[in-house]
């Protein structure tokens, strides 16, 4: 995938075993990936929200 790409984010490290490492190494990819995707909503306002409003109306039927 890297060959395909411009730009190759890294985040975190190995999750070598479960524990501290596991748990940082989510968090971080987490945070990448919700940075990634406000970007990407400031990017088309409009269309996040019809999108976000569509996604609220598929789920609610499935609410716990």
């Amino acid at each position: 995938m890297s060959e395909a790409s411009r730009h190759v984010p890294v985040v975190g490290g190995q999750d070598l075993v479960f524990g501290l490492e596991t748990s940082a190494g989510r968090i971080a990819r987490l945070a990448a990936v919700d940075a990634l995707t406000h970007l990407l909503m400031s990017l088309r306002p409009e269309t996040a929200r019809r999108r976000l409003g569509l996604s609220a109306d598929i789920t609610a039927d499935h609410a716990y």
